[in-house]
């Protein structure tokens, strides 16, 4: 599974997912696929990809760069929340990386 983001035990983190996360099927087979690779812990968390969702949502973003995308974890969440019609654009050097990015 991915890095958690949040420093808390792990019964409290728990709770946080449980109740808190709406991940959809594609985030969590993107999230699972990552987790078997040995660069995982550059993946972002769960919640703090619900987070970053929102604040794109509230900041009423339109256009987005994303410099580092790795899997497309984190852009995919931003992209779910910007208002359309926008754009997202996403660098990395890793080749591997941008083409799994791009199955997804």
């Amino acid at each position: 599974m991915s890095n958690r983001t949040i420093k808390m035990n792990d019964t409290l983190y728990q709770y946080l997912i449980n109740i808190s996360l709406r991940e959809p099927k594609l985030l969590k087979d993107l999230r699972q696929q990552t987790a078997k690779d040995p660069m995982a812990r550059m993946q972002i968390g769960p919640e703090q990809g619900l987070f970053m969702g929102l604040l794109t949502k509230l900041i009423g973003a339109r256009n987005i760069i994303e410099v580092g995308t790795f899997a497309g974890y984190s852009s995919i969440c931003m992209a779910q929340n910007i208002i359309r019609p926008g754009s997202v654009i996403c660098c990395d050097v890793s080749k591997q990386w941008t083409d799994v990015a791009q199955c997804y």
